[in-house]
C-alpha cells in the first residue's frame, strides 16, 4: 500500500498552514511552500475545507488557515479526507468460496493495511512537527546555517618527468 500522490499533497498544505498558524497563506504561497502545483493545489485543498480542516478567506489579507488544531489533527484524518485508506472487506476477486471471508493471503494485506491505518491514526500533525529527526517537514537547509565542507584537492603529479 502506498499513500496517494494527492494524500501526499494534502498532508503537505496541512503540515505547511501548522507551520505557519495565524498566517494565511495564498493558493501561491501554498503553492510554493510544499512544492505542488498552484493549478492542482485547489482539487486538494477543496476537500480538506468541505471537511472543516482548513477555512479560507478571500480578498486582501485572505487565504488559507488551519481550522483545526494541529494537536488532535490526524495523519489519518487528512489522508481520509482526500483519498480514504481502502481496507480489504470481501474477496477482491468474488470467488464464491471465499464469500464471507477473506483467504489467508487477502487476510495478511487487510491486517498490514489496518497496521498502516493505526500508525496514520496515532500520529498528530503537531507530533510531526516535534519531531527531532535533524530536518524540519518541508523546509531546506538554510543557506546561513549550511556549511560544506570540500575536501582538499592535491596537486596533480608531474606526469613524463
Amino acid at each position: 500500500m502506498s499513500v496517494s500522490q494527492t494524500a501526499e499533497y494534502a498532508l503537505r498544505a496541512v503540515v505547511w498552514l501548522a507551520q505557519n498558524p495565524g498566517e494565511p497563506q495564498t493558493t501561491q504561497q501554498l503553492a510554493d511552500g510544499t512544492l505542488v502545483s498552484s493549478n492542482y493545489l485547489p482539487k486538494v485543498l477543496q476537500p480538506l475545507g468541505r471537511a472543516e480542516i482548513l477555512t479560507s478567506q478571500r480578498g486582501v489579507n485572505g487565504g488559507y488557515t488551519l481550522a483545526r488544531d494541529p494537536e488532535e489533527l490526524t495523519v489519518l484524518e487528512v489522508i481520509n479526507c482526500v483519498d480514504p485508506i481502502q481496507r480489504i472487506k470481501r474477496c477482491p476477486l468474488r470467488l464464491n468460496s471465499h464469500a464471507g471471508k477473506l483467504c489467508p493471503l487477502h487476510q495478511m494485506l487487510d491486517e498490514a493495511i489496518g497496521s498502516i491505518e493505526q500508525r496514520f491514526a496515532s500520529e498528530t500533525i503537531a507530533g510531526l512537527l516535534r519531531q527531532e529527526t535533524g530536518s524540519k517537514p518541508l523546509c531546506d537547509t538554510s543557506p546561513a546555517t549550511f556549511s560544506l565542507t570540500l575536501p582538499t584537492a592535491k596537486p596533480a603529479d608531474d606526469v613524463g618527468d
